[in-house]
């Protein structure tokens, strides 16, 4: 935690030192992080590149991104609170995406709402478990991209230069719930579950490591129901996650999270313990 409120006031310190000495907000020098020399060409929506890499999506497969295109989104996502890990989360107006990448401690530099350009050319794109993910190549399956490879694939857009009026109206908004809308609609994107019930199996705190539940992947996998879950629906939290030891309450509850799928199941990633709504 420590590292990362450096990270953070490294960054803040650096952007104001930039805005003092050149009174320009246009070309936010001396962040460090990203590729400041990249230029936006011809964009693309995160639903339109759902539907043009519609089959390598849904049949886990991927393709790689050979024209020049450019994404305009807004973080919703990132590991700061430890139960998202070497991704992030973006959307835009049309919808979500996961972006892989092999490093730590990205929320520092791209904490929730920050906006991106992302330059797409070269960059991979397909599926796991049929959710849509923007990565690189790892023994030659679809994985996450190198860190070097995406500082060159990225630019951070601050609020107050002419850049970011580009984006509009955009911002990190939060759905309903809704199990029946398609994957395209919801996946990736911040969503509001009311009213449901957390199974409590084991030890009954959100995320358990003493052996009392199965892990995946080091993940507990906390079945929903009841309000608006639907079915097939799980809270999934990682043993890491700086919330694992929330104590799961008696009775309907509502929480937030991102809404991820895996064949055919909803998986909700809660960001931070604020996203545990009857923990605040």
């Amino acid at each position: 935690m420590k590292k990362q409120l450096y990270m953070i006031a490294l960054l803040a310190g650096s952007i104001a030192l930039a805005s003092c000495q050149d009174g320009d907000w246009d070309v936010p020098e001396g962040i460090p992080y990203g590729n400041n020399e990249l230029e936006v060409g011809t964009t693309v929506t995160i639903a339109e590149l759902q539907s043009t890499y519609a089959n390598s999506i849904s049949s886990d497969n991927f393709k790689q991104i050979t024209e020049d295109l450019w994404l305009r989104c807004v973080v919703n996502g990132n590991d700061y609170g430890d139960n998202i890990y070497k991704q992030i989360s973006v959307q835009d107006e049309t919808g979500g995406i996961i972006i892989g990448i092999n490093g730590s401690d990205q929320g520092a530099f791209m904490p929730v709402g920050q906006k991106l350009i992302v330059s797409l050319k070269g960059l991979y794109i397909g599926g796991y478990g049929n959710m849509a993910q923007i990565g690189g190549l790892y023994n030659g399956s679809l994985g996450r991209m190198e860190l070097s490879e995406w500082k060159q694939h990225v630019r951070l857009i601050m609020d107050g230069t002419s850049d970011a009026l580009a984006f509009g109206s955009m911002k990190v908004d939060t759905l309903d719930f809704d199990p029946n809308k398609s994957m395209a609609e919801q996946a990736g994107r911040v969503v509001r579950l009311s009213g449901v019930t957390i199974s409590k199996e084991g030890t009954p705190v959100i995320a358990p490591d003493d052996g009392s539940v199965s892990l995946i992947s080091n993940c507990v996998n906390r079945t929903l129901s009841g309000g608006n879950a639907g079915s097939k629906c799980v809270l999934r939290t990682s043993t890491y996650a700086a919330f694992k030891g929330v104590a799961i309450p008696d009775g309907a509850v509502d929480l937030y999270g991102i809404a991820t799928i895996y064949r055919g199941t909803w998986q909700i990633l809660a960001r931070t313990q604020s996203d545990l709504a009857w923990t605040k």
